[in-house]
């Protein structure tokens, strides 16, 4: 794998190099707004739709996958070593965070824990938590080095320091995390762990609604219009991009909705949706027809997320198309705070959330669901995972609480000058993104 600093150090010191590689630029500032709260960014929860689209820019784990998807070290010196009853993981020695705050085995036994009491209990179930053996060293009581390096290259278990908050949030990553009055800005991290960005800066701001990104791409204003090229008309030599989903929305059951809170139902009525009344906002490709279940349950709210206009618009639709007579969805938006504690209850009829994959694969979609539906049940699957094969996220939830409506995608249009790099896994490498000189 080229790591960002080989890249970078080729683009200054090698220009024939960089031509061969399509004369990558350095420098350059990027200007976008998103549809989702940016106030805070927490890489450790499965529901931070910040942390899916802008976590990789700022976090770094223990081990990642290349290109290829094979796992090799990143914030770890090499490979686990065998240590009696255990392995051995060595952190890379003087890592610092893009504020100045050591790495080393503290944080790494500090960011496994915080992980596992947030979104990730059920991927970390068949990992020990891990014991520092000196600054630089922890040991895991376990023997198998593939298991422990695939659990540990999951974007669910960054090394963060101690003193981490989501709403400073601060890694190792190619980009450090600023304020500048309502926008989030990412500004080229030259502590980098793996290299700094190619950009200078990137400032993004939450969009009030799915329109103010296509009116400021279409004004000039921005360098790019999430899903789509244009409110009005399309920008002038705007290029169309699709890098992908990097979570799903998902439809959930609660205990209010009486007998239609049951295992299978909400994937049943998430596949009754037709896919065209829910296109415009981009949740992927078409799913297979079901026959429309409508909502049959007593007059509820549909609960969703006040702070988040994608997920807001998306429970207008799907209200709009479940509702029947006698047996209405109301669209109440809430705190986030409420709807986690709701969530947590389960004192709802229907709610919209959010939830990612812990991994590539079947397995890493399984227990990112599972750890949306009932926590107790991913631990389970790590613990003895099923044999999958390559099966459709959208069966995997047929024994759930929890049905996904459809994928949440990076797409929509750019400016021509705008190089945005695609990610070894899923999503965006804003890392390796370029901006043109003119």
């Amino acid at each position: 794998m080229i790591s960002r600093r080989a890249v970078l150090a080729a683009v200054l010191a090698f220009p024939s190099w960089a031509h061969a590689r399509g004369r990558l630029p350095v420098g350059g500032r990027l200007v976008l707004r998103v549809p989702w709260p940016i106030g805070a960014l927490d890489p450790h929860r499965l529901d931070d739709v910040a942390a899916a689209l802008f976590g990789d820019a700022l976090f770094d784990t223990l081990y990642t996958r290349d290109d290829s998807g094979a796992i090799v070290p990143a914030l770890a010196e090499g490979d686990p070593e065998p240590d009696k009853d255990g392995l051995r993981v060595r952190v890379r020695a003087g890592i610092v965070t893009a504020y100045g705050k050591p790495i080393d085995a503290r944080e790494v036994v500090n960011s496994l824990r915080r992980a596992r009491s947030n979104s990730g209990a059920g991927w970390l179930a068949d990992a020990p938590m891990p014991t520092r053996v000196d600054n630089v060293t922890v040991r895991f009581p376990t023997k198998d080095a593939v298991k422990l390096t695939q659990v540990l290259a999951s974007p669910i278990v960054p090394i963060v320091p101690l003193s981490f908050t989501p709403e400073r949030p601060d890694g190792t990553g190619p980009f450090r995390a600023d304020r500048r009055g309502d926008a989030l800005v990412l500004v080229r991290n030259p502590r980098s762990a793996r290299g700094p960005a190619l950009l200078d800066e990137i400032v993004v701001r939450a969009a009030p609604d799915l329109s103010a990104s296509l009116r400021a791409f279409e004004s000039g204003a921005d360098d790019v219009g999430w899903l789509g090229s244009g409110l009005h008309e399309p920008r002038p030599g705007a290029r169309p991009f699709d890098l992908g989903p990097v979570a799903w929305a998902i439809l959930r059951s609660g205990r209010d909705g009486g007998t239609w809170d049951s295992p299978g139902l909400p994937q049943r009525i998430a596949d009754g949706i037709p896919h065209a009344r829910l296109s415009y906002l981009g949740l992927g490709a078409a799913w297979p027809a079901e026959r429309e279940e409508g909502w049959s349950g007593p007059p509820s709210d549909l609960l969703v997320r006040e702070d988040s206009p994608w997920l807001v618009e998306l429970a207008r639709a799907v209200s709009a198309t479940l509702s029947r007579p006698g047996h209405e969805l109301n669209v109440r938006p809430v705190s986030a705070t409420e709807l986690a504690n709701r969530r947590v209850q389960r004192s709802f009829a229907l709610a919209i959330d959010v939830t990612r994959p812990v991994a590539p694969g079947a397995l890493g979609a399984l227990v990112g669901l599972a750890t949306a539906d009932r926590p107790a049940s991913a631990v389970e699957i790590m613990r003895h995972p099923p044999r999958l094969g390559n099966v459709s996220p959208r069966t995997l939830t047929r024994t759930m609480r929890v049905g996904i409506l459809g994928e949440i995608r990076i797409f929509g249009s750019r400016v021509a000058d705008l190089g945005l790099a695609p990610s070894a896994s899923r999503g965006w490498d804003l890392g390796l993104s370029t901006r043109s000189r003119r």
